[in-house]
């Protein structure tokens, strides 16, 4: 038996005899498959608060492809037929190819890695317990969806894919999620995998378009809205996104044409009939007057309308659920998403509050010290021995001030992962609960993958943070630590590339955070602090120290060393943790 034949782009899998590639539409047996740029930094929330993990961008796994299984009577089929005569409505290849193409060039551009997803080689196939798993995990992943909650729907979503990567409906669930948070990649890996499995899902068809609208290529939205309005006719969506499209592409008649269809199809479309009543005013009588009814107009005007029953009915599971679940799109949402042109749309998720003075650290009494807080703008160092919480503070810090006062906050864990800092960040009794998206934690996994081996390190770093700084908004920047970022990055002047990063954070308007690792040396009862080029370099120094008041007991205790713009008193404080909130005093012992 012939083996199947797999694509070189796209990795599926196709039939012995067939030229093109039944997915992407490429030729067989052509080059390599090309790679595309680094992986962007991308969130997602984790435990039970709205705190963010940020990772790199990972679709899927390089495979070679699952074999087709074909039974004997279907390898009869094929033998009989010698050409079999295809309609070109059922070979969209062309249109599904020129899309892949064009978000793949888009997100490369864009510097980031777009794949169409590949099932895993030896997969074993789904059991009936691996079905139910499935089916819980989607249940669950529809109730978040119905409230609105498309960031937490995702990973109910990829439990069931990854019970069973065959049903559809996760795949169109999941991609029209991600559309909804703005991560138009991979949402279009989700419609890319539902077409590969249902060639005719209406819903497919319009989340690709929706996608290529995202990322600002409408001449292909067009193409595949076209497409998709010859496979169903009488999908209203469809219309309707095809004249949004065709009214960006200033094509108001032939918008206006779509906008009847929708008419003709819901009568009670009100965002249809605003529309075609808007343009009505616009174009000119004799280019209307040769309209083709609502009923009878179809996407190409040389190609008569089809009849929906010629092809296989839409199941109602998934209209129902989507229509249910997700609803119309908000203004909110559909700018998230990125549907308007880019210079529409702010880089960075704006604060409803505006940016402070001074920003507060929240802890008691500490604040009152500095005049109010730290001023913006500045790049503190909080430095000590270990196990002084210099950590636990920074964490605090950008953690209060993403609950209380809105501000968008990254903290780059480069020693400890996200799971293990969250976990102990809430044994101590900090709350994790802030505004979504509002705190990011960045894991060393994600910081080694990002710096490692880059011609300039600092360059990797400011493409992640401007990723996450793209989609949340950033404000408050902490990194820990100094010492860890130097291996990573691989320092060959300290001095020197301290410089870079420092003037880098102040260019960025935020207020940075940097821990270092500063070990006591005590001589003749003295604290001596050494000659540390960071110390010169920051605009702040909060130094935190273990004091020893008894042979047996020890003390955590801050001093603000440095803080320009702000008098401060320099003597130390006694700092205690209560109740998930840090507090100072002055010190009473020697």
């Amino acid at each position: 038996m012939a083996e199947p034949l797999r694509c070189s782009g796209c990795f599926s899998v196709n039939k012995p005899d067939a030229t093109v590639c039944r997915v992407c539409g490429r030729k067989l047996r052509e080059g390599p498959v090309r790679t595309g740029a680094s992986p962007p930094v991308v969130l997602q929330r984790v435990m039970s608060g709205e705190v963010f993990t940020a990772v790199l961008e990972e679709v899927g796994k390089r495979s070679s492809g699952r074999p087709e299984r074909s039974s004997p009577s279907e390898t009869a089929a094929v033998v009989e037929v010698t050409a079999p005569p295809e309609a070109p409505i059922e070979d969209n290849s062309d249109v599904i190819a020129a899309a892949i193409d064009r978000i793949r060039d888009k997100a490369q551009a864009d510097g980031h890695r777009f794949k169409p997803y590949v099932p895993a080689k030896g997969r074993p196939p789904t059991t009936d317990r691996g079905r139910h798993e499935a089916e819980s995990s989607l249940d669950a992943g529809v109730a978040l969806l119905r409230e609105r909650r498309f960031a937490d729907a995702i990973e109910p979503l990829l439990k069931a894919i990854s019970r069973d990567d065959e049903d559809r409906r996760s795949w169109v669930l999941l991609a029209e999620a991600y559309l909804r948070v703005n991560r138009p990649y991979k949402a279009a890996v989700g419609y890319l995998r539902a077409l590969e499995l249902s060639p005719k899902d209406e819903q497919a068809w319009l989340g690709l378009a929706r996608i290529l609208r995202a990322i600002d290529d409408l001449p292909t939205a067009a193409a595949v809205l076209d497409r998709a309005s010859r496979i169903n006719p009488n999908h209203a969506d469809t219309w309707a996104e095809r004249g949004a499209v065709l009214e960006s592409l200033q094509n108001l008649s032939e918008a206006m044409k779509s906008y009847s269809k929708v008419l003709g199809l819901k009568p009670d479309h009100r965002a249809a009939l605003a529309k075609r009543q808007e343009l009505e005013a616009k174009v000119p009588v004799s280019e209307t007057a040769s309209d083709v009814s609502a009923s009878e107009y179809s996407a190409e005007d040389d190609s008569p309308a089809v009849p929906a029953e010629t092809f296989d009915a839409i199941p109602d599971d998934l209209r129902d659920q989507l229509d249910d679940v997700l609803g119309p799109p908000t203004e909110e949402e559909t700018r998230a998403a990125g549907r308007n042109k880019p210079q529409a749309v702010p880089t960075a998720t704006p604060a409803q509050v505006a940016r402070p003075a001074r920003v507060r650290t929240f802890v008691e009494g500490l604040d009152s010290a500095l005049e109010g807080g730290i001023p913006w703008g500045h790049l503190v160092l909080i430095e000590g021995s270990p196990g002084t919480m210099k950590s636990s503070l920074a964490f605090s810090i950008l953690l209060q001030n993403a609950a209380r006062e809105g501000l968008h906050c990254l903290y780059l864990s480069l020693e400890e992962r996200t799971s293990s800092l969250l976990k102990q960040m809430e044994s101590l009794g900090l709350k994790l609960e802030v505004p979504r998206g509002s705190l990011v934690v960045l894991d060393p996994k994600t910081a080694s993958n990002l710096l490692g081996e880059r011609p300039d390190w600092i360059e990797a770093l400011q493409a992640g943070i401007a990723s996450i700084k793209a989609q949340r908004g950033l404000d408050l920047i902490a990194i820990d630590s100094l010492e860890a970022l130097e291996v990573l990055a691989k320092f060959k002047d300290r001095r020197r590339e301290m410089y870079r990063l420092f003037e880098w954070l102040r260019d960025q308007d935020l207020t940075s955070f940097v821990i270092t690792e500063r070990p006591d040396w005590i001589v003749a009862g003295h604290v001596l602090q050494g000659r540390w080029d960071e110390d010169f370099l920051a605009d702040g120094v909060i130094h935190l120290r273990l004091h020893m008041v008894s042979d047996l007991d020890a003390q955590r205790r801050l001093r603000v060393v440095k803080m320009r713009g702000t008098r401060h008193e320099t003597g130390y404080l006694a700092m205690v943790l209560d109740d998930g909130r840090f507090r100072v005093t002055r010190a009473m012992s020697p």
